[in-house]
């Protein structure tokens, strides 16, 4: 007999990600109240301005790709993926668990990607110039081509979340490999080098790395999306 039940424990993945959105929940208050308070005559000190810097740093690097209007309506969910994955991915070194060891929380970020690419393909291109693109130049061949461009409007975000799980599963794997044969062949004293050794590459490495694809695929694709 199936038990069904409507609560369930949290899983580690879960309740570390409540932990990451949390404390930067707290983060962002505390500089947005700061900000406000703030003398523009004066220079910001501290937190206030590391979170400038980094605002404007950002606004610089996205506005390559987008301007004006479509920099304002979609930077700060660009700004906010790349804050987080930068967390979630180095959350390990605080003794959390991955978030996005999770297939389900790497999948979440495909469907809010998916989302804001529809939204600047409706917001700038139109449901007419969307629907004639997904029939093709051919109208003969729309049958066949809807589809498979149906396909391919899936696929593509899909294939992102999928990307960021697998790399970083796959990471959490391989060291904990390296890990175990290094304690079986140097002992304990080994283990600790050989542990600070993988978490510097494994955790901040290629966890900054794979935050940063995933970012640059969410801009690239949403720019090409809002281009009318």
């Amino acid at each position: 007999m199936l038990d069904f039940k409507l609560t369930a424990p949290l899983s580690p993945s879960v309740i570390s990600t409540l932990i990451i959105v949390s404390v930067l929940a707290l983060i962002f208050i505390i500089v947005g109240i700061r900000v406000n308070k703030l003398d523009p005559a004066k220079t910001p000190k501290g937190l206030v301005l590391l979170s400038v810097l980094i605002v404007d740093f950002f606004t610089k690097f996205l506005s390559d790709y987008m301007t004006g209007k479509r920099l304002k309506f979609f930077g700060p969910y660009l700004f906010t993926i790349i804050i987080f994955l930068l967390f979630a991915n180095t959350s390990s070194l605080f003794g959390l668990n991955p978030p996005l060891a999770n297939i389900g929380i790497a999948l979440s970020f495909s469907v809010m990607t998916f989302i804001m690419i529809k939204v600047a393909e409706f917001k700038y291109q139109g449901l007419k110039n969307k629907l004639s693109g997904l029939i093709g130049p051919v109208k003969p061949l729309a049958p066949i081509m809807i589809p498979i461009n149906l396909i391919g409007e899936v696929s593509t975000p899909f294939s992102m979340g999928l990307r960021l799980f697998v790399n970083l599963m796959s990471g959490t794997v391989i060291a904990a490999m390296v890990y175990t044969g290094i304690n079986a062949v140097l002992g304990w004293v080994g283990s600790i080098f050989a542990g600070v050794l993988l978490h510097a590459v494994f955790d901040i490495f290629f966890g900054m790395i794979q935050a940063f694809v995933f970012f640059m695929l969410s801009t690239v694709n949403i720019s090409m999306a809002s281009e009318a």
